[in-house]
């Protein structure tokens, strides 16, 4: 028995420490303020904030070594609430899932916070800001190490919450304040899912969990292996007579479970708040909307992975192709393929981004629900890093063009902004699935694993999702030629780069893993099962990223799709050269043709396009006849029924016999004689007329 390392059992002060730094900066702001001086106090804020997240990133990489020399997770709980039934409990659980998303959320937010010394050191909101940087990354970091659904979902709620009030930093401009309320109402509207599926699922396994009452419900992982959601669910469904789960049930639970994970990382037709959610600050659009927040709903689908697992065999367990695993599945190949058709005539260079965002998301469900578990994971990982650099990269040019965010007002950066320009590029790139880039190992996992699904609608699943690759290599070099090649457009005078400075720093560090982060999935064994594919020899092969992150007891053997592959390289090519043909150094000619030139077929495919498939206005459709509806019923139940007939009747009622009653009790015999002779004549007539002859 290996003995557990101190680093895991510590890992708690990973998820304190942020909360602490936030708590700190809040009440010196409000105590100490400026009495130190504006710099100083805005370096102390700063220096406690990023200093925690470095530590956690320490922490985080202590720990990644810990457990490459024993995989033996850690999990330590107390009692938040307990009864003889069952136990609410919170925790810490520290295994190999857990460290490296860890990994990805100290990595991003410690270049992000330094990032924002730069772009944020004039704001009067300096401070602020910082405080809620770092609650925000103690809430994502404490949903991590999550030990079960009840705690996770509170910390799902908590990052909602610190969401809310970044989206919303700039509140006095209105459509940032719109911007964070429609965020919120959104994601109520899964999260309302997500625990009406979680309260469900309890009482489908309550008699699990009180055959165990020792242990908290709905947990993750038990040192014993028996007492976890896994086998909950499989006692459920085995057990006769013991819950109303079902197979068909439990596919209705994972269902509306997913909606939480819908919401929260923009999942159609869950996905209308994140473009919006880009006027809040660029830092925020850096790590909350491409690198943490919107992976929450990845992860959270891989650390409760079994409740989407096909359980109808109870021998095979494991077995892949649920429906619920279905539902995961389509919903991400759609959503990819609708946001790649939006994003391809975007003009802000931001929502641009945004919806290259819940694309690529879609992307990672689509390797999660077709069995392609460390395959959506992976995808997850090498997305965090040049999604995050292509959002701090615009962020680079807002700054540099004095706020403006539109690319028809851009063009010919390349030779004024150089660190920015070459780190586009190589996000663009690596989005693009360019071969020997990260975005190029990840996206052919997930492409592969959907030619290979046998699930509903089989491998044309994974035609859409070569297609779509398409769409993303043209619409990523579309932005990049018109932001950084031709002639310059704008107005605003160009503020030109000349030293790395803690804007473009963070830029070069996280190009880095964009260019090699590649090799942690694919590594010698890819290479090795690609040369002996070229000999006609199918080998699979497993990755260090799928030996590290894997679902059940062993990794899943991968295999190279050699026509996948080879159709999405192409595809990408064919739409890099012509967005290079219609875009570079033309500026957006091609969009004006599509809007006027073209003929009303195109023209209207284009508008769609550019209206964002007219989602918002559906959803204004459905709330004006929703409330018109609401009106009428509010008219009729509150004011007609309960007002009226309920409230004024029983008024009316008690009035009126008071009024009767009053006579019988004003202290004069002949009417008290009076009364008594005339309750005998009713009475006399009511008995006389309801006798049966």
């Amino acid at each position: 028995m290996h003995e557990i390392s101190g680093w895991l059992q510590s890992a708690y002060w990973i998820v304190l420490t942020p909360f602490l730094s936030g708590l700190f900066i809040i009440l010196f702001n409000s105590f100490v303020g400026d009495r130190w001086g504006k710099l100083p106090s805005k370096v102390l804020c700063m220096s406690v904030s990023v200093g925690t997240v470095l530590y956690g990133f320490i922490h985080s990489l202590l720990i990644f070594g810990a457990l490459t020399q024993n995989p033996t997770p850690y999990q330590m709980n107390f009692d938040w609430w307990a009864s003889e039934s069952f136990k609410l409990q919170w925790g810490c659980l520290v295994d190999n899932l857990s460290c490296w998303m860890m990994l990805v959320v100290t990595v991003v937010s410690l270049l992000v916070q330094v990032y924002t010394h730069g772009y944020m050191r004039e704001d009067p909101g300096y401070r602020r800001f910082y405080s809620y940087l770092s609650l925000f990354t103690g809430s994502m970091l404490g949903l991590v190490v999550s030990t079960n659904i009840f705690q996770m979902f509170v910390f799902w709620e908590l990052v909602g919450v610190c969401s809310y009030l970044l989206i919303g930093f700039w509140w006095t401009k209105p459509s940032a304040a719109n911007a964070c309320l429609k965020a919120f109402v959104v994601n109520r509207v899964g999260d309302f899912g997500f625990l009406v599926g979680a309260l469900f699922l309890f009482l489908a396994t309550f008699g699990f969990w009180r055959l165990h009452a020792e242990t908290g419900i709905l947990a993750f992982y038990d040192p014993a292996g028996q007492v976890d959601l896994q086998h909950a669910i499989q006692w459920a469904l085995t057990t006769p007579g013991a819950s109303f789960l079902t197979p068909a049930a439990l596919t209705v639970i994972s269902v509306l479970i997913f909606l939480g994970p819908m919401a929260k990382s923009a999942q159609a037709p869950l996905h209308v708040w994140l473009p919006d959610a880009m006027e809040g600050p660029t830092p925020i659009s850096a790590l909350i909307h491409a690198a943490t927040m919107v992976a929450a709903g990845i992860y959270m689908v891989a650390r409760a992975y079994p409740i989407w697992l096909n359980w109808a065999d109870p021998l095979r367990p494991t077995t892949l192709g649920s429906d619920g695993l279905g539902v995961i599945a389509w919903v991400g190949g759609l959503t990819a393929f609708m946001a790649a058709t939006i994003a391809m005539s975007q003009f802000d260079i931001k929502r641009a981004l945004a919806w290259s965002t819940v694309s690529q998301l879609g992307y990672m469900f689509v390797g999660l629900g077709t069995g392609g578990f460390s395959a959506g994971l992976f995808h997850l990982t090498t997305h965090a890093f040049f999604k995050a650099m292509l959002f701090l990269c615009s962020g680079s040019v807002i700054h540099a063009l004095h706020g403006e965010q539109d690319m028809r007002n851009m063009g010919g950066l390349w030779s004024k902004t150089r660190y920015t320009s070459m780190c586009f590029l190589i996000g663009t790139c690596a989005i693009s699935g360019i071969p020997g880039l990260a975005g190029f190992f990840s996206k052919d996992e997930i492409i592969g694993s959907a030619l290979n699904w046998t699930g509903p609608g089989g491998p044309f699943l994974g035609y859409l999702m070569i297609f779509t690759a398409g769409l993303t290599a043209f619409y990523m070099f579309r932005m990049f030629f018109m932001t950084f090649t031709g002639e310059y457009r704008g107005k605003a005078h160009v503020h030109e780069e000349h030293n790395v400075d803690p804007i473009t720093g963070p830029l070069c560090v996280l190009a880095l893993p964009s260019i090699f982060a590649g090799a942690i999935g694919a590594g010698a064994p890819f290479f090795k099962s690609f040369i002996a594919l070229t000999s006609g020899q199918d080998v699979p092969y497993t990755g260090p990223f799928a030996q590290f992150v894997h679902f059940g007891a062993h990794a899943h053997p991968e295999h190279i799709h050699a026509l996948g592959m080879g159709a999405s390289v192409l595809i990408g090519f064919a739409g890099l050269a012509l967005a290079f043909l219609a875009y570079n150094g033309k500026g957006y000619s091609l969009d004006v043709a599509a809007e006027k030139a073209l003929g009303p077929i195109y023209r209207f495919i284009y508008r769609f396009s550019l209206n964002k498939w007219y989602w918002d206005e559906l959803y204004m459709f459905i709330v004006k006849r929703s409330l018109a509806a609401f009106e009428w019923c509010w008219t009729f139940i509150d004011k007609f029924l309960i007002d009226r007939v309920m409230v004024d009747g029983t008024r009316w009622l008690f009035t009126g016999l008071g009024a009767l009653l009053k006579f019988t009790e004003n202290g004069r015999g002949q009417a008290y004689a009076l009364a008594i002779f005339a309750s005998v004549a009713i009475i006399g007539l009511l008995v006389y007329f309801t006798m049966v002859p």
